[in-house]
């Protein structure tokens, strides 16, 4: 049986090292490496990998989703594992778009051995190969599942340490405004209210979390 060819999409190097040695250890042949959106485009030319595995967040510029789509349109049959750190994608940016169809969402803390790894490659590329595999929504959290986007942005600038009149200028609107959408999203996360609960630090502690950062 052939070896699976697998390109992996990572702007971490000690993760990226990391998810190659696992890989290599369950007979997977990767064959390129990287850190960025535009070598990534060019190595799948040349190399035409089975599956290929990115990370959501890249940094500065275009996002694993972005790379996801572009890629799925050039090669349709090639497999797509997304593996991250964050809960919901929204989390990166509100409006980002949904992953192709076939895509194999993995968050990064849940995935306990890495043959769960292996076997998403191998289900991602089984997706592709099927003649009517269905459409992928948004991977949503449960704990976002009531959370708008409008919502999730304001969390994400609560998070960057925004006062209400900062965030209201970011996203030109009025700070009574950002003060309504703080309360419905109290509400739809389903926070405790009273003095003795900070809102601002719960929400933030939160983004932490679903994002994987280190300040959770």
């Amino acid at each position: 049986m052939a070896r699976l060819r697998v390109m992996v999409v990572e702007d971490d190097d000690f993760t990226r090292s990391t998810v190659i040695s696992a890989l290599q250890i369950q007979g997977v042949d990767v064959v390129c490496e990287t850190g960025s959106v535009g070598p990534a485009m060019k190595l799948a030319e040349g190399l035409k990998p089975d599956a290929v595995i990115l990370d959501l967040d890249l940094g500065a510029g275009p996002t694993g989703m972005d790379l996801a789509i572009g890629l799925r349109r050039r090669y349709p049959k090639l497999g797509i594992v997304l593996l991250t750190t964050f809960e919901d994608p929204r989390l990166l940016h509100p409006k980002i778009p949904s992953p192709p169809t076939g895509t194999e969402y993995l968050v990064k803390k849940h995935v306990g051995e890495i043959e769960l790894l292996y076997k998403s490659i191998q289900k991602a590329i089984a997706n592709v190969s099927k003649a009517t595999t269905p459409a992928i929504e948004k991977h949503t959290s449960p704990e976002l599942s009531k959370v708008t986007d409008s919502q999730l942005e304001t969390m994400r600038l609560i998070a960057q340490g925004l006062s209400n009149a900062e965030i209201a200028k970011v996203r030109k609107v009025s700070e009574k405004s950002i003060e309504q959408t703080i309360s419905r999203l109290v509400a739809n996360l389903d926070l405790p209210k009273g003095a003795e609960n900070n809102q601002r630090v719960q929400i933030s502690k939160l983004y932490f979390r679903l994002t994987g950062s280190r300040t959770a």
